[in-house]
């Protein structure tokens, strides 16, 4: 359901005239697939290079030798996951000088253990489901001999694109002069971020404005233990050590939901451990019900629902991951899985330890920082901290790495005098498994309950493709 009369989240520059070369404002939005391409052709015409070369240099200048007022710079990121690189980016665009400060890879969770080697690996289970539908294959006149696939070859597939886009990230924030710190970036005081990495000494640097952009983790419930061999997070999932003959998957969300697709298609058996009454919670019913009817019924998955995993034993001494279930309301045991393997998929936990929030009077909310509608952190007092905001995962507005992207941008046209709201409401999200799931809006329960307080009609209109 979507609100066609809603305001776009950003106000977009008009569209270019046919056969005008694009300007910068290319460079704004997180552009995965124009990183993949190393942000070149080799067929660009000596017009179209000089013009690429000529916003580089404007931006690298606008990225000058000093911050304006005195500051070390106008502007400073903690975290280079997708969100703080399109804030980079697009604060040297309008001429700030910037810096990010990146303790571990640049490319964050997205690229490097998330959407991108997650896709990585979903093109290939999409493949082995074309080369297996035997049927549809003489259709079309093919004939293919038992397919099959060699792990290690799926999983370096996967390492080598997001090493590439990690590469093509660093290589586009050094390009227009953004300054990549390295280290942990803790917050000292009032517009003043330290970083400090291990056998260097610490730096202390100032900022007009600092971006909090320090994304989320898989979040692991109690009573789970993690050995990253039998059972493990998304994190250790997307490396593609094993392919387990019998699999759970804790969570029925889009991780576990596109991790079953993943796992099935490479020849594995599913068993889904969900805490609430039905399968995939978090989307609109009526696609639930049909995503489980073309996604998980067909296929070697079945599903443990109202249930939860209250502890979870790795393999050993020969022995199988022992997963212990109780029932959700009345807490008492229900029976108890043998298994090969177990993938944890319950979520992900903002990464906000360390940060220093203290230092300015911010307290975490169930670890998420507390922020406005126009990601301006707030303190233990309801007020907004000067000049500092919190994109992305770390504010849990919605946990999508566009998302970040859209916010940085945001709160990047705010700096720069230029007030902007985003509607959250307008950002799609996507389950990309085969076939492939899309949502942007309200849930029809989520509208209808609107619709009783605001006192609007619902309409459901259906279309199939």
């Amino acid at each position: 359901l979507l609100n066609v009369s809603a305001p776009p989240p950003l106000a977009l520059a008009p569209a270019p005239r046919p056969n005008a070369i694009r300007p910068a404002a290319g460079l704004r939005f997180c552009g995965l697939r124009r990183e993949a391409l190393g942000l070149r052709s080799a067929r660009s015409s000596p017009r179209v290079v000089a013009a690429r070369r000529s916003v580089a240099a404007a931006a690298t200048a606008g990225n000058g030798a000093a911050g304006s007022g005195g500051f070390d710079y106008d502007l400073v990121i903690i975290g280079a996951g997708v969100g703080g690189h399109g804030a980079a980016l697009h604060a040297v665009e309008k001429g700030l000088k910037t810096a990010i400060i990146e303790g571990d890879v640049v490319g964050g969770t997205c690229v490097n253990r998330g959407c991108v080697p997650s896709k990585a690996l979903l093109a290939v289970s999409g493949r082995m489901r074309e080369l297996q539908d035997e049927h549809h294959m003489k259709s079309l006149g093919l004939q293919v001999s038992s397919p099959g696939y060699d792990r290690q070859g799926v999983a370096d597939h996967a390492n080598n694109l997001a090493s590439k886009i990690r590469s093509n990230l660093t290589n586009s924030m050094k390009a227009l002069g953004v300054d990549i710190l390295t280290g942990i970036g803790t917050i000292v005081g009032k517009q003043k971020v330290r970083y400090e990495k291990a056998g260097f000494p610490d730096n202390e640097i100032t900022a007009r404005n600092i971006i909090i952009a320090t994304g989320s983790v898989p979040f692991v419930p109690k009573g789970i233990e993690i050995d990253g061999k039998t059972v493990f997070t998304s994190d250790h999932a997307l490396k593609l050590e094993s392919v387990p003959d019998w699999i759970a998957i804790v969570g029925s969300g889009y991780i576990g939901l596109e991790f079953s697709d993943v796992y099935t298609a490479l020849g594995s058996e599913v068993t889904f451990v969900e805490a609430l009454d039905q399968l995939m919670p978090g989307f609109d019913p009526e696609i639930g019900k049909l995503a489980q009817r073309i996604l998980i019924n067909p296929r070697k998955i079945d599903y443990h629902t109202g249930v939860f995993a209250s502890k979870i034993t790795p393999a050993k001494d020969g022995k199988p991951v022992l997963i212990e279930l109780i029932d959700a309301k009345t807490k008492e045991h229900k029976e108890t899985l043998e298994v090969d393997a177990t993938l944890i998929a319950t979520g992900r936990a903002p990464f906000t330890k360390g940060l220093g929030l203290e230092n300015i009077n911010v307290i975490t909310q169930r670890g998420f920082v507390p922020v406005d509608e126009r990601m301006q952190v707030m303190d233990a007092d309801g007020n907004v901290v000067p000049n500092l905001y919190c994109i992305g995962d770390a504010n849990g507005k919605l946990m999508l790495a566009h998302a970040a992207s859209a916010q940085g941008i945001s709160v990047v046209e705010q700096i720069s005098g230029r007030d902007n709201i985003l509607n959250h409401l307008s950002i799609p999200a996507a389950c990309f498994t085969h076939p492939e799931i899309s949502m942007v809006g309200l849930t029809e329960p989520q509208a209808r309950e609107q619709a009783d307080k605001e006192g609007f009609e619902v309409s459901v209109v259906k279309t199939s493709f």
